[in-house]
């Protein structure tokens, strides 16, 4: 056997016998939606775990209470990170059936974070174990991330400099191809625009309220989206409007969302929707503010990590479902896509090519760090962020994917700790790719309402002084 393949063994060995406790916790996580800078369960399943397996555990790191940091340092080497994320989106509970059933809960899993979070907590400790048996010298270091959903933990995790002297940082996340990833994504800029009014009697307000001051706002966002910023996506909620028909609401919410390739550009976009804004809304004699949330660059590709994670996917094998699996999943897909024959990647590659439409905030940490990324294929007729994601990431049909990732997570970290020659040329990669220009200060807000109030954000109360 060969040294590389001696490391992959090892490592892999130490990864098969957690896979029972990596489905118990699957399914501990989806019975427990919890919504970004809330996921306290989710936090003490994951922490208690890497810390029952013998890794030193710091919660609650930089006051963010749903952070955990866990490290295993076997001597002076490279420092190699895993990231978990856990936290669920809000009104997308769903039964784990193939059609549309939801429950009583505020949240659910509708991007699969039910099983990044165990299956790379996994791969940390697998990796741990792994690199001790061998005597290797290096730090494993397991990073709980909370917030993703609103690309907010990590941002704030890089600001507090959780992620200082780290060699490389790996990840993984469902999607609609199997293989390692080295290609962009977007960058994500958002914020909350709070319209402020006068309370009144409907039927004798005579000043244009908050909402309708929101509404104009939203009216002239969109017609400047439409002109010199067509080329951003912008997404928007109202998350505060009033409570009732005839009572002029005093306040009123706009939450906005601008994606773009380039950070520059989305951060510019963002900038004019909230100037142009606020003139409709002061022009109106309405009170103003912005509530900056937090931005985040796409991926900076690194082809040197991602091809030592596809060779780790290799050995390990695509996803192997099973009959059963596959019928779960076709039914799945008839319910939302009817008419539809069910598309599902059941093939391994490296991809390079494009970039992909969502954004996320460990695309910031890839520019500081090198950073690969492993993928697994569910159904393209499964769209994340919609019921059918929790419904399918509740079911063991499911379970093939992340498995396959977090294996290939931990082979991969084993490999890095015993290759600092890779290492420095993942670094020096990912200085070319960026210019050579460090990204500088995060953007990042709402600092203490995360940490102290994160209910208040998400019952849309919040105030950021």
């Amino acid at each position: 056997m060969t040294a590389s393949g001696r490391l992959a063994e090892t490592a892999r060995r130490h990864w098969q016998t957690l896979e029972p406790e990596i489905v118990r916790h699957f399914g501990l996580l989806w019975h427990e939606p919890e919504l970004p800078n809330l996921e306290h369960r989710a936090m003490a399943h994951l922490s208690g775990w890497a810390e029952r397996e013998g890794l030193q555990v710091e919660r609650a790191p930089a006051g963010i209470a749903t952070a955990f940091i866990a490290k295993k340092r076997t001597g002076a080497g490279p420092r190699i990170a895993i990231l978990a994320e856990y936290d669920a989106l809000p009104g997308l509970d769903n039964d784990a059936v193939p059609y549309r059933k939801p429950g009583r809960k505020r949240a659910g899993h509708a991007c699969g974070h039910n099983q990044i979070g165990p299956a790379n907590t996994a791969a940390a400790i697998a990796a741990a174990r792994a690199i001790e048996e061998l005597g290797l010298a290096g730090e494993i270091i397991l990073i709980g991330t909370p917030a993703e959903e609103i690309v907010w933990g990590k941002i704030a995790l890089l600001e507090a400099g959780a992620f200082d002297g780290l060699d490389a940082i790996l990840v993984s996340h469902g999607d609609y191809q199997n293989g390692a990833i080295s290609r962009p994504c977007q960058s994500v800029i958002n914020g909350e625009l709070v319209v402020e009014g006068e309370s009144g009697h409907g039927g004798s307000a005579s000043k244009v309220n908050a909402l309708e001051g929101v509404e104009l706002a939203l009216q002239a966002i969109t017609g400047l989206r439409q002109g010199e910023h067509s080329d951003v996506r912008l997404n928007h909620v109202m998350r505060q409007g009033g409570h009732i028909p005839n009572v002029a609401p005093a306040e009123a919410r706009l939450w906005i969302i601008v994606r773009h390739q380039e950070q520059p550009r989305a951060l510019a976009a963002y900038r004019a929707f909230v100037a142009t804004a606020r003139g409709v809304v002061e022009a109106n004699g309405l009170g103003f503010r912005e509530q900056f949330i937090a931005g985040t660059r796409g991926y900076l590709p690194n082809d040197t990590i991602a091809e030592v994670l596809q060779r780790a996917l290799e050995t390990v094998g695509a996803p192997r479902h099973s009959n059963a699996d596959v019928a779960y999943m076709e039914e799945l897909s008839r319910a939302i896509r009817p008419g539809e024959t069910m598309r599902l990647d059941r093939g391994l590659r490296l991809h390079r090519e494009g970039s992909d439409p969502y954004g996320q905030d460990d695309g910031e940490a890839s520019w500081r760090v090198p950073l690969g990324r492993v993928n697994w294929a569910v159904p393209e007729q499964v769209p994340f962020h919609h019921w059918g994601m929790t419904a399918l990431t509740g079911s063991p049909a499911s379970h093939a994917g992340p498995l396959m990732a977090s294996a290939a997570l931990a082979m991969t970290a084993v490999e890095l700790i015993a290759a600092p020659q890779t290492l420095a040329a993942a670094k020096a990669e990912r200085m070319l790719r960026s210019g050579g220009i460090e990204p500088g200060p995060v953007l990042l807000g709402a600092r203490r309402t995360m940490r102290e109030e994160a209910e208040a954000f998400w019952d849309g109360t919040w105030v950021e002084i």
